[in-house]
Formats: structure tokens, C-alpha cells, sequence
């Protein structure tokens, strides 16, 4: 089960996350859940912590621009994930990929 945390960003936008019933987040860009309880993508200000996500290669702080708003750029990584041009990411077939994003409300 997961919920909606708002974070607000840098720019007084609030950026969701999505956490479970454990309290682990969701990467927001494919929806991967953190391995570690306490990850989050970004600091409580909204500052990108440069961390890379293990399986789409997503580093907050780079490939978003490292500025809010963050959301766009993550629906074009999305893409790129999803179509299955993003190096360095985990393999998974679309249909794993659709499944998973489902924990972001995709």
C-alpha cells in the first residue's frame, strides 16, 4: 500500500513521493522501492541528494537539472526508461516496468 508525502521544493512547490506502509519511498521517476528506509531522492528543503537509483539509473541532482521542478524531467526519463534506452539500468521487460509504476500511481 502506498500514500502521498509531500515534500516541498526548493522553488515552494510541493514534489510527492510515494511511501509504503513500511515507510520506504518509491523512486518517483520508475517506481522502485528504496532498499533503505531512510532514502529519499531529495532533502526535506528540496535540495537533490545525488543518489542514482539502482535499477533506472536515475541520479536526482543530474538528470533533473538539479532544479525544481523536478516532475518533468522525470516523465522524459521515464520515457526513455520505458522505450528501453537508458544505460546502466536494470533489465526488465515493459510489462515489469507498467507493474512497477504502478507504485507511483502511474
Amino acid at each position: 500500500m502506498s500514500f502521498d508525502s509531500e515534500n516541498e521544493g526548493e522553488d515552494g512547490g510541493a514534489v510527492k513521493f510515494y511511501i509504503n506502509s513500511e515507510g520506504h519511498c518509491y523512486c518517483p521517476v520508475c517506481g522502485d522501492l528504496a532498499r533503505v528506509k531512510d532514502w529519499w531522492p531529495y532533502s526535506p528543503e528540496g535540495y537533490p541528494l545525488y543518489d542514482i537509483c539502482g535499477c533506472c539509473n536515475f541520479q536526482f541532482g543530474y538528470d533533473d537539472g538539479g532544479e525544481a521542478p523536478y516532475e518533468k524531467s522525470w516523465e522524459n526519463y521515464r520515457e526513455s526508461w520505458l522505450a528501453g534506452k537508458v544505460s546502466g539500468a536494470m533489465k526488465m521487460t515493459l510489462s515489469q516496468k507498467q507493474e512497477q509504476l504502478k507504485h507511483i500511481g502511474l
